[in-house]
């Protein structure tokens, strides 16, 4: 008698063949472009399959949608929970990021993203790669997952079920080193490759090399309630294999909600409909442009089909040579020929093709991403008008994939603090230094994450400088802006060098410069002070006094003068420059009091 897991990993099989299985093969031939087919079209059976005709919408939203929704590296950030993880933060935020780049994260989240467009959701896998001492992601197969079906929220599923697929020297090499049961795999003998892993287009192109090997399909089942994790094997109906488990090494997003459960909508479901009349009518439409290509009939009984080659064959304004005894040809060859008619365009069908995709834009925010709407603005503020509108519309679902995103850096920390053995030299997050980070500096450390946010404004540099010159009066007056580096930024989305920027040594050079000056000037009044009173002593020394003859000669006059009086002996042209501060009509200086 079949186990209660026999049972219910059967139960799930049969719902995904029976509800699932048909859409996600569909899907996916319409992602590569193969569109037609017995149960897709009206026009599939046509003997004339070289009208067929389309304008692939489903590919242009699974590529949008890792552009929109991805950006062109998605990274997450530490966030301190208590005041003693406030330091480690950044170190933290660092070894995450060092866990992304080790696993190619941005393709392996692109592949879950094409995954939601087409098969409602996308599974990512987090678990531990002891031989590397590293966290290792892996974006999994919808069609292999299974689920508590009973919730409405991810977050509530109670038991998990992935179906994987092992070769037989990978399953005896588990028995022999004792993970697995000897005595409860006694029977088990190499399975075929599951085909329902296999979507239709994949198998009449990997069949033969899949059956060439030997495979045994392992049932992975994770219990979060009760803990525990275990290898099932239904061959031989017995668990393998189990161990305890404190987390769920799965994290699940859809882009759409179902408001049903948590199985979600995909992408392509909201717009099949659309995208399969656009091909029936763009095949239509060549067909018939087709037909209207003039075709001619000839009198095959008084016309030879020799004498008609020949004509068919010649170039224009040749001679084409006719056979004698049907010379009766000549006399008549007006009512040998007959042009065939030809079907009228219909109208309309443009305007019902725009309109087509008009309605998936209108359900689909992706497909209106795809269409290039943003691209059709004339001015950046346009752009960034229709660009917020858009985002507003993708924001539920970048908030389903950033969940998804923050929850696999918090498996990815929690596996490194549990599992971490050697040091990682770690750059640390938001700087350019380095940290060494070992198992002991992450034991105490209480963060959570947080998605940073890809800015769409960047991807457009017209917008961007428009955006910062509108800001400009308020960020110069914030002593936390660097205002150099702000018109740097503007002047490079501009399109223009940052060269026509005074070079920040010539600044530093003329404030030095300035500053020496000053000082000077500050010097030469203390020495007057100090000393201008006595007689027959100089007020300052040789080298002083050449240094306030320079400063005097970048001196207004009237300045010049009151310094040379206060000094209290001569300096070369102090004369003349007290000359010049002296009122119209001369007279003596007025001395000021000791």
């Amino acid at each position: 008698m079949p186990s209660k897991l026999s049972k219910l990993i059967d139960r799930h099989l049969n719902y995904y063949k029976r509800s699932e299985k048909k859409d996600f093969d569909k899907a996916r031939r319409f992602y590569r472009g193969n569109f037609f087919s017995s149960t897709d079209s009206d026009i599939s059976g046509m003997s004339a399959h070289s009208y067929l005709c389309s304008k692939n919408i489903i590919y242009a939203i699974a590529d949008t949608a890792i552009s929109a929704l991805l950006g062109p590296n998605p990274s997450v950030g530490a966030v301190a929970r208590t005041p003693r993880s406030q330091e480690a933060a950044p170190s933290v935020t660092g070894l995450v990021e060092y866990v992304f780049d080790a696993n190619k994260f941005r393709r392996k989240a692109a592949t879950t993203l094409i995954d939601a467009v087409l098969c409602k959701r996308g599974i990512f896998k987090t678990g531990w790669d002891a031989k590397k001492d590293i966290p290792i992601i892996r974006a999994i197969n919808p069609s292999s997952v299974f689920f508590d079906l009973t919730v409405r929220d991810s977050d509530d599923i109670r038991y998990w079920i992935e179906a994987t697929v092992i070769s037989f020297d990978e399953f005896k090499s588990r028995v022999k080193s004792g993970q697995y049961k000897a005595e409860l795999v006694k029977e088990v003998t190499p399975d075929r490759y599951p085909k329902w892993l296999l979507d239709e287009n994949q198998k009449s192109t990997t069949d033969t090399v899949r059956d060439a090997f030997q495979w045994v399909t392992i049932y992975e089942y994770y219990d979060r309630e009760r803990g525990i994790m275990q290898h099932y094997i239904k061959q031989a109906d017995a668990v393998v294999f189990e161990d305890k488990i404190d987390y769920i090494p799965y994290s699940m997003f859809s882009l759409n909600q179902s408001g049903i459960d948590c199985l979600g909508l995909s992408e392509v479901q909201l717009v099949l409909k659309q995208q399969e009349t656009i091909n029936d009518l763009l095949t239509h439409m060549k067909q018939i442009t087709y037909l209207q290509i003039p075709r001619v009939m000839y009198d095959s009984g008084r016309v030879t089909e020799e004498d008609l080659n020949k004509a068919v064959d010649s170039s224009a304004g040749s001679f084409v040579g006719i056979n004698p005894s049907n010379s009766e040809a000549l006399r008549s060859l007006a009512t040998l020929f007959y042009e065939m008619p030809v079907p009228d365009s219909p109208t309309g069908v443009k305007e019902f093709i725009a309109r087509q995709e008009e309605d998936a834009a209108f359900i689909s925010a992706l497909a209106e991403a795809a269409r290039g709407q943003v691209a059709g603005a004339r001015t950046a503020t346009e752009m960034a008008i229709i660009d917020a509108q858009l985002r507003t519309r993708l924001a539920t679902r970048e908030g389903h994939l950033n969940d998804a995103i923050e929850d696999v850096a918090k498996k990815v920390f929690y596996l490194c603090k549990k599992y971490m053995k050697t040091n990682r030299l770690i750059r640390v997050s938001g700087s350019t230094k380095w940290s060494e980070l070992s198992h002991k500096d992450l034991v105490d450390v209480d963060v959570d994450f947080e998605m940073v946010s890809y800015n769409p404004i960047r991807r457009n540099p017209g917008m961007m400088a428009e955006t910062l010159i509108q800001m400009l009066p308020f960020l110069s007056q914030n002593e936390n802006v660097n205002v150099r580096r702000l018109t740097e930024e503007i002047l490079t989305n501009l399109g223009l060098p940052s060269r026509i920027l005074i070079p920040e040594e010539d600044i530093l050079a003329a404030k030095e410069q300035a500053a020496q000056q000053q000082q000077a000037m500050m010097q030469a009044e203390q020495q007057a002070k100090l000393g201008g009173a006595a007689a027959g002593r100089p007020a300052i020394e040789a080298d002083q006094a050449q240094q306030v003859q320079q400063l005097m000669q970048t001196l207004p006059p009237e300045d010049a003068a009151r310094l040379a009086e206060q000094l209290g002996t001569p300096i070369e042209g102090a004369e003349e420059l007290m000359e010049d501060a002296l009122p119209g009509g001369g007279g003596a200086p007025i001395r000021g009091e000791a």
